[in-house]
């Protein structure tokens, strides 16, 4: 019984790793394809980009999912995702705005 409990924690984890990467790739991608000159300043640049990421992440709405990479889980229930906000903000924010700042004497 403990083998099964911890088998079934190590595949919750890896699905909650493997959702955390997929919503730093929808950010990075975000970055790759935004100007950043068309942002009035860092904060506005970060919280857009973040916030898209992730609302594509969850297929928020007018955000459809064109892939099937979480077909076998779901995904869309809350499953943290004030949790997973909140991770990707301190994880990008700084660098975000930073960018914007380096840009912006280019605009």
């Amino acid at each position: 019984m403990k083998i099964i409990i911890t088998e079934m924690q190590s595949q919750s984890l890896l699905k909650r790793l493997r959702r955390i990467q997929e919503v730093r790739d929808t950010i990075e991608y975000q970055m790759e394809i935004q100007d950043p000159c068309n942002f009035d300043d860092g904060e506005e640049y970060a919280d857009f980009c973040i916030n898209e990421g992730i609302s594509f992440f969850y297929g928020d709405e007018n955000y459809e999912r064109e892939d099937d990479t979480f077909d076998d889980e779901d995904e869309y229930e809350d499953n943290g995702r004030e949790e997973i906000e909140q991770l990707m903000n301190d994880e990008y924010y700084d660098e975000l705005v930073s960018l914007w700042d380096e840009y912006s004497g280019e605009c």
